[in-house]
């Protein structure tokens, strides 16, 4: 059996249910061939073009997705029942793997590409869209929604309940998220116990975490800024992701601030990343879909950084945290010394908060994902 996974770098979220679901295959079915293509990318320059736009946009100026994301929610009139833009590439492609089963985790690889995939090979070919999303509402992709998919594969009972408003002949079923297997294997269990309920320590200090996609998107130095005042009550690590240029400004600021105890850090694996999430008092991240899905898998407070205003998409999860009491956001930098100061000073409200989290994590079992997924 062979399965054919599409995704593409706009963001982390995509690659990362890619590689995710490619590495439990080879781990419960190591006979499976798997192959993860960034169609989008290696397809088309036009498509290449986009991705590299999107990921400009939103590691320096965030509020043009306003505009870019109402654009791409029409990017489906280039693509009539079939796919234009790469079309040689993908026949080629499919030809040569020939799938069993075809995955998307990207929205813009859905409509089109499964009807022309289905073309290619045929209609016994199986498609399924796996929806990195949590919630749905507005900025929820219509792209995602396709009606050639042969199962829709959501992460929350609130995309299901989206799917079957939007397009109600769609089989949707919500199987929870498939994660990297160091964050199933042990991580979430182990790192959040009665210990972390208080908040997980390390070197005897709260530890928060700054995050980044792999894009490297942040604003770390003013936030850093800000955190000063908490030298000797608080560490910080900030993630860098796949630009050093990062981890070297936060290490050049932290040499003249020496009082706080800062570490840079680049791009971490999945393993070193689940020890983080288990050991983090807290992260601070962009309201992207994976760092906010990985942060209530592993029961870790989350608090959503939205300078440079907040792009449509980014406005899920913040969504559905919001409705289950977890939602912490801040849009200036003095507003997260507020927050740490906040919770410092009243450990048992933060307490409440991290049993709140560990009230709604997100579960799931990747063995009957697996079974559902392969036919």
């Amino acid at each position: 059996m062979r399965i054919l996974i599409y995704t593409s770098s706009g963001g982390t979220a995509h690659d990362a249910a890619a590689e995710a679901i490619a590495q439990w295959v080879a781990l419960r079915s190591p006979e499976i061939e798997v192959r993860v293509e960034q169609v989008l990318e290696r397809s088309s320059p036009t498509y290449r073009r986009g991705v590299a736009l999107y990921n400009w946009i939103q590691r320096h100026h965030p509020w043009l997705h306003q505009l870019y994301w109402r654009a791409m929610e029409w990017e489906d009139l280039v693509k009539p029942g079939t796919v234009l833009f790469g079309r040689k590439y993908l026949i080629q492609l499919l030809r040569e793997f020939r799938p069993d089963l075809l995955i998307s985790t990207h929205p813009h690889t859905n409509r089109g590409h499964f009807a022309l995939a289905k073309r290619v090979l045929g209609p016994q070919l199986r498609c399924i869209t796996c929806c990195t999303e949590l919630d749905g509402g507005f900025g929820f992709s219509r792209n995602w929604l396709c009606g050639r998919t042969d199962l829709f594969w959501a992460l929350t009972d609130a995309v299901k309940a989206e799917v079957e408003r939007r397009r109600p002949g769609v089989k949707a079923v919500a199987l929870g998220p498939l994660l990297y297997p160091a964050y199933h294997q042990g991580s979430s269990a182990n790192h959040h116990g009665a210990g972390a309920q208080a908040g997980a320590k390390d070197k005897g200090l709260p530890l928060l975490v700054l995050a980044t996609g792999s894009n490297g998107a942040n604003n770390h130095l003013p936030l850093l800024e800000r955190l000063v005042p908490f030298a000797g009550q608080l560490q910080v690590v900030a993630l860098g992701g796949r630009r050093p240029a990062v981890g070297q400004q936060v290490e050049a600021w932290a040499a003249r601030h020496p009082d706080l105890d800062v570490r840079a850090l680049n791009y971490q694996g999945p393993e070193a990343m689940a020890d983080l999430y288990g050991r983090a008092w807290a992260m601070v991240s962009r309201p992207g879909a994976r760092t906010a899905t990985e942060a209530l898998f592993m029961a870790c407070p989350l608090i959503f950084n939205h300078y440079g205003t907040t792009m449509p998409q980014e406005l899920l999860a913040p969504r559905y945290f919001a409705a289950r009491r977890l939602a912490y956001s801040i849009r200036r930098p003095e507003q997260l010394a507020a927050l740490v100061a906040q919770w410092l000073d009243n450990p048992h409200d933060y307490a409440a908060l991290r049993q709140r989290y560990q009230d709604h994590r997100l579960r799931s079992d990747p063995d009957q994902i697996l079974k559902s997924l392969l036919p």
